[in-house]
């Protein structure tokens, strides 16, 4: 098992036999970004940071105003303009939150409309036994989960550092093939993880840090179908 997935974790309101056990990953790959090739692309107006997504996010698809790009930044962040961008060590901004990149999330500015909503998301099946999923994220941003166009509430699990960790119901979904999409707005992410071991019913907090985020989903759903 990684080493990532023994570190303890401190919980909220929560007792130390309620730790979420990781398993397999299904089909799902590069979940917590190490996989990343950022080559710099040559003759890109942001040279050198913006690489391929395909490099970037091996195994992700990057999304802006809910339409696929063929590219992300790298080490750099939009400043009213939406970006998604690939962050490691070298960043001035911020740090990855764990191992050696992390992915960056930030809408258009709500004062400039439209604003365009960003997003990465990956088709795969989930482990059959799966009951929950879990990831890190920074305390400073909002995101909404979903698998195959359906939301999954989540809690505030615990903390590790100064992150957040996030938690959802997945059990309804086990076993079954669709796409995982996170769809965030200041947000700074790592670690997604799916585990066999189930979670409390959302809290206050999780339901507040949904309901923050679902104008911008349905905005998304709007924009992306033909």
């Amino acid at each position: 098992m990684n080493s990532r997935f023994r570190k303890q974790l401190l919980l909220i309101a929560l007792p130390a036999t309620m730790i979420l056990q990781a398993l397999g990953q299904g089909t799902f790959q590069n979940l917590d970004f190490e996989q990343a090739d950022p080559i710099p692309l040559v003759g890109s107006p942001y040279y050198p940071y913006e690489v391929a997504t395909t490099n970037g996010l091996p195994g992700w698809t990057a999304y802006i105003g809910g339409n696929p790009v063929d590219r992300v930044l790298y080490n750099d962040v939009g400043l009213d303009a939406p970006s998604i961008s690939l962050v490691d060590s070298l960043n001035p901004f911020f740090q990855p939150i764990q191992g050696s990149y992390s992915v960056y999330l930030k809408w258009s500015n709500p004062f400039y409309p439209p604003v365009y909503t960003t997003a990465i998301g990956q088709t795969g099946q989930l482990p059959n036994d799966a009951l929950s999923l879990r990831f890190l994220n920074s305390p400073r941003g909002g995101v909404l989960v979903s698998f195959g166009g359906q939301n999954i509430p989540f809690v505030q699990f615990g903390t590790s550092g100064n992150n957040i960790i996030i938690a959802g119901d997945i059990s309804r979904f086990a076993g079954q093939t669709g796409e995982l999409l996170f769809l965030g707005n200041n947000l700074l992410f790592d670690d997604i993880q799916f585990s066999n071991q189930a979670i409390p019913e959302p809290s206050v907090i999780g339901l507040s840090l949904i309901c923050g985020l679902l104008l911008g989903w349905r905005r998304w759903r709007n924009s992306s179908r033909p």
